[in-house]
Parts: structure tokens; sequence; C-alpha cells
């Protein structure tokens, strides 16, 4: 086995091979978004096809959108918990999506319930919708139905590696995360052989250290040191103490999660990732854990086989399309909702409107 960095990788020029996982840092950021890390986010494609987002959160559909793969394929969500920073793009994925997907069909969301009903995935999925029907009523009757169909999955945040996703293949397991309140949860994907183990958001817990054990590619957050949470965010002491330590989860403590755990390759995301911050959570770390690591960032790529775990940056272009697909089905369409007259009799004919006559009125 070897881990290794290579210079880059070109979205679209290489095939994934048959037993192959691809897993893409979309977000690796916090909750104030910057240019160079938006919210969490891992992409994570394998070599029979499927496709799954672990999280979505603000700012990180800009970046899927640069790995040149079709919404159509990318229609899976797994949300650990609800902060805006891990499912804050949920909606321009969802109707983004739908104008790209068309009449070849709708998302799947996965999700933890709550302590009540309110606080959980659906009652999230169903009022973020209802919140958003200007923006879905005006577009019923122009896109097709089957697009905009969202089928959520709730499961027990209690569960214990219960097993949530169980299709072609792929197994997905969920247990509880500790994280603020109850409700969060850390997956683990098995495939093909292959462990990759996602924890969201969590303070060190003894499920994480249990269950994701045997994995060849383990995340888990690593917030800054509590000294760069005072001198960076201007934090009080007990303050930073709490989100640094408590809340999350600091670097010493990453290091010591991931010696318990032993994967193939640990991944620390979750903090600002800058030359004047990486080195001290590097230095925390390297105190207490030798094992294979990376810090990583946005728009990271990794390629995981049974023998070899590669790291190479993603290299895109900012003027990126949509991936053209259809599959030939004109789909349903709902009726439109109507304009008023004196809106629609505004509209001034200027020479190119009434070029095509055959078309039917928007």
């Amino acid at each position: 086995m070897s881990e290794h960095l290579r210079d880059a990788y070109f979205p679209g020029t290489e095939e994934l091979g048959a037993d192959e996982m691809r897993i893409t840092a979309l977000g690796t950021g916090m909750p104030n978004l910057r240019p160079s890390q938006a919210s969490a986010s891992f992409f994570v494609e394998l070599g029979n096809g499927d496709k799954f987002f672990f999280d979505m959160g603000t700012g990180c559909i800009m970046n899927f959108c640069g790995l040149g793969v079709s919404y159509v394929e990318a229609n899976k969500l797994f949300l650990s918990h609800l902060h805006t920073d891990h499912m804050g793009d949920f909606m321009a994925w969802y109707v983004g999506g739908w104008i790209e997907r068309q009449a070849d069909g709708g998302v799947e969301v996965w999700g933890p319930s709550g302590p009540e009903p309110e606080l959980g995935t659906k009652y999230f999925v169903d009022t973020l919708i209802e919140a958003c029907k200007w923006d879905i009523t005006s577009r019923v009757g122009r896109l097709p139905e089957e697009g905009r169909q969202v089928t959520v999955h709730e499961f027990d945040y209690t569960g214990m590696n219960e097993v949530v996703y169980d299709q072609n293949g792929v197994v997905v397991r969920s247990w509880p995360a500790k994280h603020m309140i109850d409700g969060p949860v850390s997956y683990s994907l098995e495939w093909n052989g292959l462990k990759f183990v996602y924890g969201g958001d969590c303070a060190p817990n003894e499920y994480y250290m249990e269950y994701a054990k045997g994995a060849d590619f383990a995340i888990h957050e690593c917030f800054i040191t509590v000294e760069l949470l005072m001198e960076k965010f201007g934090f009080p002491y007990d303050l930073a103490v709490n989100v640094g330590t408590r809340g999350h989860t600091s670097p010493a403590a990453w290091a010591s999660v991931m010696k318990e755990v032993k994967p193939r390759m640990a991944i620390a995301y979750h903090f600002y990732n800058d030359p004047g911050t990486a080195p001290l959570v590097f230095k925390e770390i390297l105190d207490v854990y030798d094992g294979p690591i990376h810090l990583t960032k946005d728009n990271y790529v990794y390629n995981v086989t049974k023998e070899n775990i590669t790291i190479r940056q993603l290299v895109n272009t900012a003027d990126t399309w949509p991936m053209p697909h259809s599959s030939g089905n004109p789909g349903t369409r709902g009726p439109i909702y109507p304009m008023t007259d004196w809106l629609t009799n505004s509209e001034v004919n200027f020479p190119g409107i009434d070029e095509y006559p055959d078309v039917a009125d928007f």
C-alpha cells in the first residue's frame, strides 16, 4: 500500500476503475464562507457508477459543478445534521438539478430524526421546499413534474451502526454523533471491500472510535486550537474552550481519535486552512498521531483502491456549463400558474419576440 500526492486531477479525462472509489472535497470550511473554502460537503463516486453527497454545506454546489458530473447521476444526499454549513446548498442542488434532470427523476435524501419531529430531516426538507413556494410554483408546468420529486428517508438518530442504505452492493451505516444537541450522526459507506467514514460534526466520542475502525478513508472534523479561536475569531476564553473542545474536536483530540481508529488515510477538515493555522494544527496532531493524514481543503481529490490512496488537486474551469442529459422522456406537466392580464399585457413586442410562432406562450 502507498499514499502519495500526484499533481492534478482533470475532470472528465479518466475513467474510474471498476474497483475504485473517488472522493472529492467540495466544502471543508466553516459557517462563514470565503472564496477558498465552501462549507462541509464530500462527494463519493464508486466504480459501479453510484454517486453520493455527504452533507451539502453552503457554497459546495459551485465546486460540484466544476466536476462536470450530471445532476441526473448525483441525486443522493446523506445529511449528518441540520446546521446551515452542512445543508445550506440544498435548494441550489434541488432546483439546479430539476432544471437539468427534467423528466429523469427527482432526488433522495437520507438523514436523522430529531429529539422531536420538528428537529428531523423530513421536517427540514418539507418546510424548506414550502418556504421556496414562489420559486417552485413559477417552474411548475414549464418543467416536468418528475424532476421535482423529493424522497426523504428519515431514520432514527439513536441507531448504533444501523444500516440506512443497502443497494447495488453499497451499504451505508449510521451512528449518533455528539454535537450541540441530539440528532447529528456519522456515517460509514462500505463497498467492494473498501470503507469510507464521514463524521459530520462531532466532539470526540466512543461511537466514532468504535464504528470507524478498519476504515480505508476516515474523515473527522478538526477545529483550530483554542488559542487560534481566541486570536483569529476574538472569542473569549470560555467560549473558545467550549466551541473548540466540547462542541467540536481540537487537533490533539482529533489525533487521539485517529490513533484509536487507525485508518489507512485520516482526513482533517472544518477549519480555515491557511499558512497561519495549518502548521499549528499539524504540530498538535503530530505530537500524538503519526499515521497517514491530510489536512484537506476544497477541491482535493482522493482515489482509493485496496492497494493505493492518491491525493490530487482538482483543476477545473470556472466557466463550466451544466451537463446536457435527457432520456428523451418529455415527462408530465402540471398547470402553469396564471399571470394577471395587466402584467401579461405589459410586454413590449420588440423585433425577434415573434420569430417562433409555433411555440406556446411561456
